[in-house]
């Protein structure tokens, strides 16, 4: 994304500015549709208030064009937000190919490693009560 703006890290991995596109959209929706029914709420408040007191609204009959529409519109913009959330996360669950496969086994306090060759490592947590292990 933009290496301007200081809310996020230096991208770690070759996937990163993908999520970042995603986390942009996600917000972006979500800010124009909170604007949107704020707005719309602020609107029709003044518009339709009481004129008189003691007066009755009249009754409305609904529109089932206009009902499936604000129920597809938003359906499809959820779907979208779902597929390519999954496509990213498939993207990101499948190891590179060439990558080196490292066996490693989580245990309290320690670290076992194994490599490839067959070399073996444990790293010994020094505190249970730190993430620090060395």
């Amino acid at each position: 994304m933009d290496q301007g703006l200081p809310l996020f890290p230096e991208s770690a991995s070759s996937i990163a500015g993908r999520v970042d596109a995603l986390f942009f959209f996600l917000v972006s929706v979500s800010l124009f549709f909170a604007t949107l029914v704020c707005v719309l709420v602020v609107v029709f408040a003044i518009r339709y208030r009481r004129s008189r007191k003691g007066a009755l609204a009249t009754h409305i009959e609904g529109s089932l064009p206009l009902e499936l529409f604000w129920s597809a519109v938003p359906l499809a913009i959820s779907m979208v937000m779902f597929g390519w959330g999954a496509k990213l996360y498939f993207d990101t669950s499948r190891p590179p190919a060439g990558a080196l496969e490292i066996t490693v086994t989580g245990k309290q306090w320690m670290w076992k490693v194994q490599h490839p060759e067959g070399v073996r490592e444990i790293t010994r947590c020094t505190s249970p009560w730190t993430s620090r292990c060395g």
